[in-house]
């Protein structure tokens, strides 16, 4: 009872701090219903995404060791709150009227994942979303702009340390909103005709009895109407930020991170694709710019990872480590000559290694982790799921009852068999601190995949 009321108290200071900053949090959006889609097919649609993804979030906590307690916790919250934000199921015959989500390949707006950490055997549940309003795409919300608003609101009662100061800061300078292209609609429109539509995703990091929330932006309309490079906006935005200016090791990060990235010649250059924040404490939010290089050689892969030697290098045990997982999760041969080629995968959009560089107020550089596209450049679900068990289970890592992550990706991928091609998992990521290496699976439900419509 008490964790309750205390919740509860944090939720209403939550509410009357974003009135006094006249934020849009919740109540400019969530106060106005919307009336044109009757109650009863939103139910039906919040249910159906909460048999599909619910259930397999379910199935991740409890092969990952949640309690029962724990699982209750963020089963309700998922099916309450994030369902019904996620908009309409997809069926065939509302597919004219669909939001293509940049979230993963085929549109589904939800990804999940699984993290191992260098401390613990077993790995925590996180899962991200994009919310789609019922109306995303339409005159009456063309940006997709107020489902987002009402999820983080939703999140209010689950998010004990939720802190959003840093949201307003960044959902002002790097988003598109109503407000914003009302007077030049024509300009606005160019941008989203030339980028994905999506500019936010929300994050949650699954713990014993809450939730940790994260917030994600995709920069490309709002530099595109604004006319400068994904790049720049990021940086002049941090930069802005009163912390930036009291802290010179932000500066220094931002520096390091402009030296690296401008380094290469200018058709080569790392593109900035998404930034995103901890929507905690300032002081212990970590600010995380993600680029993507066309580059896929694992040389270039430590290159990039090391920010070509302007942070700490790795040990060679550590390299060693990190060309075991690359081995792994793309099922090519631990050969010199072979870490030198590009891999071999199809043309995508999302196509090249995906990064991000964490920087963090009092730290004197960034740091790195690495996003392997295994739907891209792997052989199928199955050589990955089998390549990255064997790596687990030499790392001392599985999940709940020693079970073996290959186990444990059968027991979740129920609507088709990994053999059957590539998609549902779709990054294998890699960090290292002080020559520790934690690794996370993510993992795409497939949800709006053709073959399931």
């Amino acid at each position: 009872m008490a964790a309750f009321i205390a919740r509860l108290i944090s939720r209403i200071k939550q509410a009357l701090e974003a009135i006094n900053s006249k934020s849009p949090l919740f109540f400019e959006y969530a106060s106005s219903p919307d009336h044109s889609v009757d109650s009863l097919n939103k139910t039906t649609h919040s249910e159906l995404w909460d048999d599909n993804v619910g259930s397999m979030l379910s199935s991740m906590m409890q092969l990952a060791g949640y309690s029962c307690q724990s699982i209750s916790i963020h089963r309700t919250f998922f099916s309450e709150r994030v369902a019904r934000s996620l908009g309409r199921f997809p069926t065939k015959d509302h597919e004219k009227h669909s939001w293509k989500s940049f979230m993963t390949d085929d549109h589904t707006p939800v990804e999940l994942s699984w993290s191992w950490s260098e401390k613990k055997t077993t790995p925590v549940v996180r899962y991200a979303v994009e919310p789609i309003g019922w109306l995303a795409g339409t005159d009456a919300d063309s940006l997709n702009t107020k489902a987002s608003v009402v999820c983080l609101g939703d999140a209010l009662a689950w998010a004990p340390t939720l802190d959003l100061h840093w949201y307003r800061h960044f959902l002002k300078k790097l988003t598109l909103n109503s407000w914003d292209d009302s007077h030049d609609q024509g300009k606005a429109e160019i941008a989203m005709a030339n980028n994905p539509p999506s500019q936010t995703f929300i994050g949650f990091d699954l713990e014993k009895d809450s939730i940790v929330v994260k917030y994600y932006f995709i920069p490309s309309l709002k530099a595109a109407f604004t006319n400068q490079s994904n790049l720049d906006l990021v940086t002049q935005t941090i930069l802005s930020m009163p912390e930036a200016k009291a802290d010179a090791s932000l500066q220094q990060s931002i520096d390091i991170v402009l030296d690296f990235i401008r380094s290469y010649p200018a058709a080569e250059q790392p593109q900035v694709e998404i930034f995103a924040i901890d929507c905690i404490s300032p002081a212990d939010s970590r600010l995380k710019i993600y680029i993507r290089t066309s580059n896929t050689t694992f040389n270039n892969m430590i290159d990039v990872m090391t920010l070509g030697g302007r942070i700490p290098t790795f040990s060679e045990p550590t390299v060693a480590c990190l060309r075991g997982l690359w081995c792994s999760c793309f099922g090519v041969d631990d050969l010199p000559e072979v870490l030198s080629q590009s891999l071999v995968g199809k043309s995508h959009r999302t196509g090249g290694l995906l990064y991000y560089l964490e920087l963090k107020t009092g730290s004197a550089h960034p740091s790195s982790k690495v996003y392997l596209p295994v739907r891209h450049y792997a052989k199928s679900d199955d050589q990955v799921a089998r390549g990255l068990s064997k790596f687990l289970e030499n790392k001392g890592k599985c999940l709940e009852g020693g079970l073996s992550y290959y186990d444990g990706v059968t027991k979740l991928c129920q609507h088709r068999s990994l053999k059957d091609g590539l998609g549902f998992q779709t990054y294998i990521t890699c960090a290292v601190k002080n020559e520790a290496i934690s690794v996370n699976a993510y993992f795409n439900p497939e949800t709006c995949k053709e073959r399931r419509s």
